[in-house]
């Protein structure tokens, strides 16, 4: 069987319903990497302004989930809507200045109030979405390859990883201390979203590939800017063999499914 690993998504409703109809996701096993919510609707340096719908987007992956049997992992953002819902004030305020507020009115809620919202995320309609949140893993693998929202302490064997490393970890997990990408301290193929990778080499393609040489085990990050202003910001869906090997790279920016192996033309 092979996998397709699906980046950050972030409301794209639209894109995502694109790029499950790529072929080479038909005979997969997805695996979703998080941030299903949240997002904005322009881009840098452009006029196009996109839809975001989160509600739309969680239907299609439980849809995916309950029927087909595919994995969705837990993102920060996700984990934002289950905090708050908690209660938690300080995901509440987190939550409310990274794309919050613009939710909150796509989820049909009129009130910024973290009573409100927090009771509103726990009653009909939103009860599902919470409770469905709330089952999601924060880690997949199997014998070759490992999958998680934003990457790992280096520090730390996999059976001790602290759960806001695994949403949140960025440079530490990216660079050594020289600034250079770290070793693989892992016996398998890593694939991580969570940072566009926009921020990190804005060369045009909608993933990067991580080795620190050449017998260094690969790592992924696929989250290509969906909603988050980029200018070609998209979803990337890497597919790989359940061994590790790449079969297919796409990606479906402003509304059109490309081969991710290709540049979009920023022009």
């Amino acid at each position: 069987m092979n996998y397709t690993f699906i980046g950050d998504i972030h409301s794209a409703a639209d894109d995502l319903e694109l790029l499950l109809k790529a072929p080479a996701l038909q005979n997969s096993r997805l695996i979703f990497l998080g941030d299903y919510i949240d997002g904005r609707p322009s881009r840098i340096g452009t006029k196009k302004v996109d839809s975001l719908n989160p509600l739309a987007v969680l239907d299609m992956i439980m849809v995916r989930v309950k029927e087909h049997g595919d994995v969705a992992l837990l993102g920060n953002h996700d984990d934002f809507w289950l905090q708050t819902a908690k209660g938690d004030d300080l995901s509440y305020q987190t939550w409310r200045l990274n794309g919050g507020a613009r939710t909150w009115r796509r989820l049909g809620l009129k009130s910024n109030s973290p009573l409100v919202i927090a009771d509103a995320l726990k009653q009909a309609p939103l009860l599902r979405y919470t409770q469905f949140l709330s089952q999601l893993p924060i880690t997949w693998m199997n014998a070759n390859i490992m999958a998680v929202h934003a990457g790992i302490d280096w520090q730390r064997p996999l059976d001790q990883q602290v759960r806001d490393d695994m949403l949140w970890i960025r440079d530490d997990y990216y660079f050594d201390k020289s600034g250079t990408w770290h070793h693989n301290l892992v016996n398998k193929v890593i694939v991580t979203g969570h940072t566009p990778v926009q921020v990190l080499k804005d060369d045009g393609y909608g993933y990067i590939k991580m080795q620190a040489d050449e017998k260094d085990i690969p790592r992924y990050l696929i989250d290509a800017g969906s909603r988050s202003g980029a200018k070609n910001g998209g979803i990337f869906a890497l597919t790989l063999s359940k061994t590790g090997e790449v079969i297919a790279k796409n990606w479906v920016v402003s509304g059109r499914l490309m081969d991710g192996n290709q540049p979009y033309n920023l022009e």
